[in-house]
């Protein structure tokens, strides 16, 4: 599986290569570079992070992948945990949210989940 990491603080990247040690985990710190390369990465599953160094915050990328018509998983990853966040993440286009400091337990069961979507759709 291909995870694209949009985001800028390089321990959080460590993090979820760690714990996605058996996928490829692609990381680009600000949206442009995301969204320059994202149909040369190809990915399965996305997390954004929503305040991004750049011009471009998360939910500015958001938006692009869904006008271009990118119907993947997008998971807001935030340290934004203020009432009405979650929601403001949906409503540009994400799939879910998770709150930073990123709990494990719940990234495990995420890489878990689109693994088995992705070997339901394979073709056989």
């Amino acid at each position: 599986m291909r995870i694209l990491y949009v985001e800028d603080n390089m321990a959080n990247v460590s993090l979820v290569k760690r714990v996605a040690r058996n996928h490829e985990v692609i990381n680009y710190v600000d949206g442009d570079e995301a969204l320059a390369n994202f149909e040369r990465d190809n990915p399965d599953l996305v997390l954004m992070d929503i305040q991004l160094s750049g011009r471009l915050t998360g939910l500015d990328v958001v938006r692009t992948l869904r006008e271009r018509g990118h119907k993947l998983p997008i998971i807001a990853v935030t340290a934004y945990a203020m009432v009405g966040d979650r929601e403001r993440c949906l409503a540009a286009g994400c799939d879910d949210y998770i709150a930073k400091p990123l709990p494990i337990p719940t990234l495990v069961a995420l890489f878990a989940k689109r693994e088995k979507e992705l070997q339901q759709k394979a073709p056989e």
